[in-house]
């Protein structure tokens, strides 16, 4: 919870509430992914929701990093990706992310993600404004590929 309330994630990533991490940490269909390095032992998170789903495939709900810019979050993703395809059957991993975020829309088109779509005004920032999210998807076909 630390990692999404840093400075200016608050329109980069949603934040969610205690009792809201407690519920997806109690479904069975949900997991945390911690990543670290040398450096620390915890630099950032992911969450993957729907780990069974074999029409939609499975959902990056959530990844952010503590400390953007130092060539962390690029392989933290990637392990991600590694790990959903050797651990789940899903045939695909999607998420959706603010259109005036490209950096994050970088890294994951680095990662093989593409653009599937957009999602107009879909998303109420903490200032009231709305904001449009991107679709974005990898197929486990493509990740065998590389």
């Amino acid at each position: 919870m630390a990692t999404e309330r840093l400075p200016g994630y608050d329109v980069l990533t949603a934040r969610w509430t205690r009792e809201q991490h407690l519920s997806a940490l109690g479904r069975a269909d949900t997991r945390y992914l911690i990543g670290g390095s040398a450096r620390a032992e915890r630099e950032g998170f992911a969450i993957i929701e729907n780990i069974n789903d074999v029409d939609e495939g499975a959902k990056l709900k959530r990844i952010a990093v503590e400390n953007p810019g130092t060539g962390f979050g690029g392989p933290f993703l990637a392990g991600v990706v590694e790990w959903v395809f050797a651990s789940t059957p899903a045939e695909r991993l999607w998420l959706d992310v603010f259109t005036y975020n490209e950096r994050a829309r970088h890294v994951y088109r680095r990662a093989g993600f593409r653009e599937d779509g957009l999602l107009r005004q879909a998303y109420v920032l903490p200032s009231g404004a709305r904001a449009d999210r991107v679709i974005m998807s990898v197929l486990r076909s493509e990740c065998a590929r590389r």
